[in-house]
């Protein structure tokens, strides 16, 4: 738990088309043009972008998913001021009035998932939330791909998508259940998508112009300050936009 809570008020959660929130994206993609030029992406945050979708989209299946998953507060920063954060949660399920269970997504190497890659950004996530009373629980799901299965930190249980009880636990999600996701919603993923080398070097964006025409437009982008390093969010639900200004901000 954060040692300082009396920095951090007013949180909240909002939807990933919130107009604050757009603004805040197009502010840091603007700052951060790509590295790889104007329409490459590194092909692991491209693909992962589309298995986070067809993830998403056989989550919602099984459980309620919240709309409102972008976590929002306001800290206080060392000029004394408040700025506004942002951190994409990648799926939530309401399960109550007073309880919460955050997903976070992860298709990634077999080591990374040992370690429990992504305990980190759901740690923090929860902590934020216990500031507000209005939760008290918060549940915590680690969401890994199936690509070969092991033991996860010290053996975290493996629990289903719709667990109420555990605090924290690992899914795995089946290859044929992100393949049929993906045909479900019209995702296309690469034929060896499950294979490390597809993570590997750089591929053709387009998306990458959409974000570009995007961003040159004559738009206001008022109404959030400060930024939040490590997590990201999208302008609108699976919009090839949100693909292109999230890959712009994973850094």
């Amino acid at each position: 738990m954060f040692d300082n809570k009396e920095s951090f008020r007013n949180i909240r959660l909002v939807a990933p088309d919130d107009s604050d929130y757009i603004a805040f994206l197009r502010r840091m993609a603007d700052k951060r043009p790509p590295k790889l030029g104007e329409s490459q992406r590194s092909a692991g945050e491209v693909l992962g972008g589309l298995v986070e979708q067809c993830v998403r989209h056989w989550l919602s299946k099984i459980v309620d998913l919240k709309p409102d998953r972008i976590l929002c507060w306001e800290q206080r920063l060392h000029n004394g001021r408040y700025g506004t954060m942002y951190r994409e949660i990648d799926a939530i399920w309401q399960i109550d009035s007073e309880s919460l269970c955050l997903y976070e997504f992860k298709l990634t190497h077999v080591d990374n998932m040992r370690s429990g890659v992504g305990i980190r950004q759901l740690n923090a996530s929860a902590d934020t939330l216990f500031i507000d009373s209005s939760w008290s629980y918060v549940l915590k799901r680690l969401v890994y791909i199936d690509i070969g299965r092991v033991e996860v930190l010290d053996n975290l249980p493996v629990v289903s998508a719709n667990d109420e009880f555990a605090e924290i636990g690992v899914i795995w999600v089946s290859p044929d259940d992100v393949n049929a996701a993906a045909l479900e919603i019209g995702v296309e993923l690469p034929v060896d998508w499950t294979e490390p080398e597809s993570r590997e070097g750089s591929v053709e964006d387009p998306a990458a112009r959409e974000w570009r025409q995007y961003l040159a437009e004559d738009k206001p982008s008022t109404g959030t300050t400060g930024v939040e390093a490590g997590d990201t969010g999208e302008i609108a639900p699976d919009s090839a936009i949100a693909l292109a200004l999230k890959r712009a901000l994973r850094e």
